[in-house]
């Protein structure tokens, strides 16, 4: 396990990051969202012993971390930066070769990560050739290539398109399967990373602003359900049931009575909608998603 306490950083004038206070448990896979500016990439390259903290401590299984210390755990450290520069001169299967080197991996492994990644048939091709979506996939191959146990991705699926993200993700899952892997990913697209993360930290202006399951930021920012009612004609008794139960945003849709309530209350408004099924064609119920947690954290 991972620990950071009161990890800061300056450079220059400017606070990257301030105090913050983070574990980060042994094969699980936690989210790192942020706005712009608010200091993800310092704390990755933190976390990977790539820059110093200005103030804090890190330690791993309970013990400090020295800079000796480091030089052990990075060979069991993948990373997978946003941007990454090959030499186009180079084929993929010598790129990552070269990697597998510098990182004291497996040269006898490289095949079974090119052909895992997706890439055996253009492993003689030259990177300078590769589409975006390759190059994520050489580029997620050298973060894979020394075996890691714990694997950092900075906004993996950057420029794919739904297939390659699709195909990215089941890659990430069947290395999961195969051994304890912990997984940091930072990423903007919040709506695909809800269904892939155990727990989510919100980073804002440098500083840790939530940290937890979503079950556990849901409850302690007390979000409303989304209710949406299809209805054969507008109802105003309906209207009236779903005010009298604290629900909030009432109004129509395309033929929709949507409204806002409380989790409390889901299970009275559903007894109350079901007693109108003459004039109701179908209800649905959503809990609140990441991108409406990431807001209603200030």
């Amino acid at each position: 396990m991972l620990e950071l306490k009161e990890i800061s950083k300056n450079f220059g004038d400017v606070k990257a990051i301030d105090s913050i206070s983070l574990k980060i448990n042994e094969g699980e896979i936690l989210g790192l969202v942020g706005p712009n500016g608010s200091g993800k990439s310092t704390l990755l390259k933190i976390m990977l012993g790539i820059t110093r903290p200005s103030a804090g401590k890190l330690s791993f299984n309970g013990k400090e971390l020295t800079p000796k210390d480091w030089k052990e755990i990075r060979k069991k450290m993948g990373y997978m930066p946003e941007r990454v520069n090959f030499y186009d001169n180079l084929t993929g299967k010598e790129t990552l070769e070269l990697f597998t080197k510098v990182k004291g991996g497996d040269l006898g492994g490289v095949p079974v990560i090119l052909k895992k990644v997706g890439l055996d048939n253009a492993s003689h091709r030259r990177v300078g050739g590769y589409s975006k979506g390759m190059r994520q996939r050489l580029n997620l191959a050298q973060a894979l290539c020394n075996d890691p146990d714990f694997l950092v991705l900075d906004e993996p699926t950057s420029g794919l398109d739904p297939v390659g993200t699709k195909e990215f993700y089941n890659i990430l899952s069947n290395v999961r399967a195969r051994k304890k892997l912990t997984v940091i990913l930072s990423s903007h697209i919040l709506a695909e990373i809800e269904d892939k993360i155990n727990r989510v930290a919100v980073l804002k202006a440098g500083a840790l602003k939530a940290v937890g399951s979503f079950e556990e930021l849901y409850s302690d920012l007390n979000l409303p359900l989304k209710i949406s009612v299809a209805l054969k004609g507008k109802d105003e008794a309906l209207e009236r049931i779903l005010k009298e139960a604290g629900a909030s945003d009432i109004g129509y849709e395309e033929g929709c009575l949507t409204a806002s309530l409380q989790k409390e209350e889901k299970l009275r408004v559903l007894s109350a909608v079901m007693g109108r099924n003459g004039n109701v064609v179908d209800i649905s119920i959503r809990e609140p998603n990441l991108e409406e947690v990431f807001f209603g954290i200030h």
